[in-house]
């Protein structure tokens, strides 16, 4: 689509076929794409929100959870090779020990890649009271979230537009074949007289 079938859809200027619903269309058009325009910090502020939030938890679970090396002590279910012919990055609860400050040892079901072998060392994420947890939220993921938030409300947005704006020019064509056939019908009726 041209910019200028597109600019003389949404102008019509001084037309005289320019049909009243056309110019409806052209307003409906007109107001959709401000609304559009107009919603892009409104997903900014919802992915900045997003964003914020998630980087306060980050901050709570880094100061709440420390990390330690455990050894795996046993191996993980074998890796599966992907269509691509690159190995799956699933992981699989696996027994392993870790010491504690005191000198004692733990031991806990992990999460290991798959195709670890006993004796591999992984990383282990603990919390105040020495549980196996899942690792905090990175600032890397803040991030992601915050974008993903903001670029998903703002295309959400844009869908309905769109779907509005289609949903009007359905009723609006309706409206136009219907005025088409009450003039092709005065028409016939015209000529036979």
């Amino acid at each position: 689509m041209s910019l200028v079938y597109l600019w003389r859809r949404i102008h019509l200027g001084r037309n005289p076929l320019a049909r009243g619903s056309d110019r409806v269309e052209a307003a409906i058009l007109v107001f959709g794409v401000l609304i559009a325009l107009l919603g892009v910090p409104l997903a900014a502020a919802a992915g900045s929100e997003t964003y914020a939030a998630m980087m306060e938890r980050s901050a709570l679970e880094t100061a709440s959870r420390h990390s330690t090396t455990a050894f795996l002590l046993e191996d993980a279910p074998p890796a599966r090779i992907g269509v691509d012919g690159m190995p799956s990055a699933e992981t699989a609860s696996v027994a392993a020990r870790w010491a504690l400050p005191d000198g004692d040892f733990q031991e806990a079901r992990v999460a290991a890649d798959l195709g670890a072998s006993a004796g591999d060392a992984v990383t282990v994420w603990l919390d105040e009271s020495g549980a196996v947890v899942e690792p905090p939220v990175m600032p890397l993921d803040a991030t992601s979230a915050g974008i993903g938030v903001g670029v998903g409300v703002w295309l959400a947005a844009v869908t309905l537009l769109a779907a509005g704006y289609v949903l009007a020019r359905c009723l609006l064509n309706r409206a136009r074949w219907a005025a088409w056939g009450r003039e092709w019908e005065r028409f016939g009726q015209d000529s036979r007289s």
